[in-house]
C-alpha cells in the first residue's frame, strides 16, 4: 500500500488489469478502486457505445457512481469511433487523473486499445473516406485480405483474416498515404510506468463453461430485447454485425436458430475472440499472469490485491519502451 501512494510513484506508475473477455476484471477493478486511490480506465472497444449495455457487461449505474470510470458511453452505435481518437481521449484521462493524486486503472481487453496508450503506439491519424469504404465494401473479405497481404503482408499478419472493419481501415490508410500501414505505427516513449496484471484461465473448458453461464444470463435478463430496441432505432449497423453477441441475436430475431442454439453460439464465437486477445496479450512480455482455474471471485480478487501490495513488483515491472 506505502509503495502506490508515494508521490513519486503517483505520478509515473499506471496500472493495467487485462485479459480476454469474462475472466473478473470489471468487477475486480470496482474492488481495487475501494480499496487503492484509482480511477478506473475502460479499454473496451464497445464500452464506448451508448445504449450498448447488457451485451457488453457494461458497469451498472450504481459500479460507475461508486467509483470513478471513464472511456464508457462517449459516442452512439452510429457514430464512428477510432482507436486514434481513443488515444487521444484516454491520455488526457490519465493525465487528468494524476493532477489529482489518483492513479489510473486501465481495464479491458482490446488490445489494440491499450497497446496505443500503455506500449507508446503511435496511430495513422487518417481520417475515415465513406466513399472509398463504400467501394472497398463490394470487394468479399477474401480479396481484401489477399490485397492487404500483398501490399503490406506485416499489416495482415496482425489482422485477422475474417476482421472486415480492420482490413478495411488498413486499406484506406494504404491508399490514402501511399505508406505501408505497418510502418505508420511507430513506439513512442511513455512519460510513466506500466504495472501490467492479467487474468486468465490455462484450461479452456472451464473458461468455456464461465462464458456460455454469462450468454445465458444476458438472454434471461433482456439481451434480446435490448438488440430489438437497437435495430428499431438504429438499422442493422455494421457495429451491430462485428459485434459478439449483437451478431447471434440479430440472427436468432431473424429465425435462423431457436435461444439455446443463440447461448451455443454465442459460446463459440466469445471462444474465438478470446484466442484473439490473447495473440495480442502474449506478445506483451510485461504482464504478470494470474491463473483463474482454481480459483473463484474472492480468490482471484486476494491474488490481484497480493500483487499490488507487493512493492517489489510494483518498482520492477517495468515496460521497456525500447
Amino acid at each position: 500500500m506505502k509503495n502506490l501512494q508515494t508521490s513519486e510513484n503517483l505520478h509515473k506508475v499506471v496500472y493495467a488489469l487485462v485479459g480476454p473477455t469474462c475472466t473478473y476484471k470489471s468487477n475486480i477493478a470496482v474492488d481495487l478502486a475501494k480499496k487503492y486511490p484509482f480511477e478506473i480506465v475502460s479499454a473496451d472497444s464497445r464500452l464506448i457505445y451508448k445504449e450498448m449495455d447488457i451485451g457488453t457487461s457494461k458497469p451498472t449505474i450504481k459500479e460507475m457512481q461508486e467509483v470513478p470510470h471513464y472511456m464508457i458511453d462517449l459516442a452512439l452505435p452510429s457514430e464512428n469511433y477510432s482507436v486514434g481518437l481513443y488515444k487521444k481521449e484516454s491520455e488526457e484521462k490519465i493525465n487528468d487523473i494524476f493532477s489529482r493524486s489518483k492513479i489510473p486503472l486501465f481495464v479491458g481487453g482490446t488490445g489494440l486499445y491499450l497497446n496505443s496508450v500503455l506500449l507508446g503506439l503511435s496511430i495513422p491519424e487518417v481520417k475515415p473516406d465513406l466513399s472509398l469504404r463504400r467501394q472497398l465494401k463490394e470487394f468479399t473479405q477474401e480479396e481484401l485480405y489477399k490485397n492487404l497481404n500483398k501490399l503490406d503482408p506485416k499489416a495482415a499478419e496482425i489482422i485477422h483474416k475474417n476482421d472486415n472493419f480492420r482490413t478495411i481501415r488498413a486499406l484506406e490508410v494504404i491508399y490514402k498515404t501511399n505508406k505501408l500501414f505497418s510502418e505508420l505505427k511507430t513506439i513512442n516513449e511513455l512519460p510513466f510506468r506500466v504495472v501490467w496484471i492479467g487474468l486468465t484461465y490455462k484450461e479452456r473448458e472451464l473458461h468455456t463453461e464461465n462464458i456460455r453461464n454469462r450468454a445465458e444470463a444476458f438472454c434471461e435478463n433482456g439481451f434480446v430485447e435490448e438488440v430489438r430496441y437497437l435495430l428499431d432505432k438504429y438499422g442493422e449497423l455494421d457495429l451491430f454485425k462485428r459485434t459478439i453477441g449483437y451478431l447471434e441475436v440479430m440472427q436468432y430475431l431473424k429465425n435462423l436458430f431457436d435461444k439455446e442454439q443463440l447461448v451455443e453460439k454465442i459460446t463459440l464465437n466469445t471462444r474465438r475472440l478470446v484466442k484473439r486477445q490473447m495473440t495480442w496479450f502474449r506478445a506483451n512480455k510485461g504482464i504478470k499472469w494470474e491463473y483463474l482455474d482454481e480459483l473463484d471471485y474472492k480468490g482471484a480478487l486476494e491474488r490481484v490485491f497480493n500483487l499490488i501490495d507487493e512493492g517489489s513488483f510494483a518498482k520492477t515491472s517495468k515496460v521497456s519502451m525500447s
